[in-house]
């Protein structure tokens, strides 16, 4: 079954080559891909456009990760969210992370299968 078509994800990292390869990665998977560079541009594209999914790092300068998904719950409290980390502290972000609702988490670096796999079973789940 194939779960991509017509889904349209959203990904918040501030890391360029993250974001570039998030994007790629999921659009050979079939996915259509929204990228912005921190909380502040994806809560705010959140708020504009219906997304089926959200990966976010939760690393981030002006709104990091954790407040962008208290945020984007308060508009969507469904919107499956995947969050992402790739600090030195990054399970403890990352347990953060399930406890503000985040639906799967990813820690950085990741095999792009990986990714793929995390993102069908956040939209199956959601």
């Amino acid at each position: 079954m194939n779960i991509a078509p017509n889904k349209k994800i959203l990904v918040i990292d501030d890391d360029g080559v993250t974001r570039g390869l998030v994007k790629v990665t999921l659009e050979k998977a079939g996915y259509k891909v929204a990228t912005y560079k921190n909380g502040k541009e994806g809560v705010s594209a959140f708020k504009k456009e219906p997304f089926d999914l959200v990966i976010t790092d939760i690393s981030m300068p002006v709104i990091n990760g954790i407040d962008a998904i208290v945020l984007m719950r308060k508009e969507n409290p469904t919107i499956p969210i995947v969050a992402m980390s790739g600090v030195e502290r990054s399970l403890s972000f990352l347990k953060m992370a399930d406890y503000f609702t985040a639906d799967a988490t990813i820690q950085k670096p990741f095999e792009p299968k990986t990714l793929v796999s995390t993102v069908k079973k956040a939209l199956k789940a959601g």
